[in-house]
């Protein structure tokens, strides 16, 4: 069962942002070192802003995804998929087509009519994992990110929520 993650929940998540960022530095937009350096009120505020899914098992998260809305007058309809990930042991479980679909639910339970996210075009695996859940290309931002020196675009990506 995909659950949402509560402040309560910050080791657990800490431990997964953790494990994402040192296996996988190039595919976000944080790094180890921040995170690492966060405390545990910082992360139980981020797990308060964010709408944060995983699928956890005896307490361990497996599989994580967070949205938040972009909020605004005109911008109150989108939402942001980021922190997106399923540890090396957990794959090929459908792990990540679980925790989406719970963050989609919950997204569609905020009226909200479109996902976006990002992804770098160096994570292609990814990439494809985002297409075959209904996501589509729209733009390229070149030199998004720069992790020590090397620069990689992001693909923009969107999917539009039908009421």
């Amino acid at each position: 069962m995909i659950r949402r993650l509560m402040p309560a929940d910050w080791a657990a998540f800490r431990d997964i942002r953790l494990d994402s960022l040192r296996t996988a530095p190039e595919a976000f937009g944080s790094t180890h070192d921040e995170w690492a350096a966060k405390s545990e009120r910082d992360i139980r505020d981020w797990l308060t802003q964010m709408h944060c899914f995983a699928k956890t098992d005896a307490g361990r998260c497996l599989s994580v995804g967070a949205w938040h809305p972009i909020g605004g007058p005109v911008t109150h309809h989108r939402a942001h998929v980021i922190a997106v990930f399923t540890r090396s042991t957990a794959r090929g479980q459908g792990l990540f087509s679980a925790v989406m679909q719970a963050i989609e639910a919950d997204i569609r339970a905020h009226a909200m009519r479109q996902i976006e996210l990002d992804v770098s075009v160096i994570n292609t695996v990814a990439h494809a994992a985002y297409l075959r859940a209904g996501f589509r290309d729209i733009a390229i931002l070149p030199d998004a990110l720069c992790h020590g020196g090397v620069y990689a675009d992001q693909i923009v990506m969107h999917k539009r929520l039908l009421p």
